[in-house]
């Protein structure tokens, strides 16, 4: 008898590993792209992509402030940003150094809210520390967070992030590019079918800024540039 409770608990534990696995190998991954250097927009394949590129803004503060997203008043892409910043292009911002910028100062975040739920966002992260992050929701819920951090770590698995060291519109006298410590690098999240998000906070931690233009949001049919990280979205 006694042996027989010992069986049974240990197949209970057996199928409790196994429903375990099940469980994450059901859960869609979040595909996380990078373009190539020197590529400061997407090349994703959508029936519709905005961007966002904050040229028309003054250089302050926004408590809230309504996107079409570049496409015009009939945009099917439409959203709001609240208490974003915006700077004029220099060394740390821009799109290749010219217009104005978003960034989120030292222990502060925005956010941006969409009218229509998106399963694609893209933005040119421009001298990345560890300390930006990104985090999505649909709704109240967060279906997906990373640093931008982990996502060097792990491009750099793979012998590419010293290619995106330096603003590459910077480049000083003798070959090397302006602020060389820090990556210039376009970033694009496609999220699985049947997983949106409608809206995404841009959160900058202790110390420096979280600088980042040309924010792009569609629905994609094919990822473009190189496949980084398939991270499994939040539960």
């Amino acid at each position: 008898m006694h042996l027989e409770r010992i069986s049974f608990f240990v197949s209970f534990a057996v199928l409790q590993i196994l429903i375990n696995l099940v469980n994450i190998a059901a859960r869609p991954f979040v595909y996380v792209t990078v373009e190539e250097p020197f590529t400061y927009e997407t090349n994703v394949h959508t029936d519709t992509v905005g961007v966002e590129r904050f040229d028309s803004l003054e250089s302050k503060t926004y408590r809230s402030y309504d996107s079409l997203f570049g496409i015009g008043r009939r945009s099917p892409i439409t959203g709001t940003y609240n208490d974003i910043s915006i700077a004029t292009a220099n060394m740390y911002g821009g799109a290749k150094s010219s217009g104005k910028y978003a960034y989120a100062s030292s222990d502060s975040h925005y956010e941006l809210h969409l009218d229509n739920s998106a399963n694609f966002f893209g933005l040119y992260v421009t001298a990345a520390d560890g300390r930006n992050s990104l985090r999505f929701f649909q709704h109240i819920v967060k279906v997906f967070d990373i640093s931008v951090e982990s996502f060097l770590q792990f491009l750099e698995l793979s012998g590419g992030r010293k290619r995106f060291k330096g603003n590459p519109t910077y480049v000083r006298w003798w070959g090397d590019y302006g602020n060389d410590k820090e990556e210039y690098i376009f970033i694009g999240f496609y999220f699985p079918n049947g997983v949106f998000y409608d809206r995404v906070q841009f959160v900058q931690g202790h110390g420096g800024s979280f600088e980042s233009d040309n924010h792009s949001v569609g629905n994609w049919t094919r990822t473009s540039g190189r496949r980084v990280m398939a991270v499994m979205e939040n539960e």
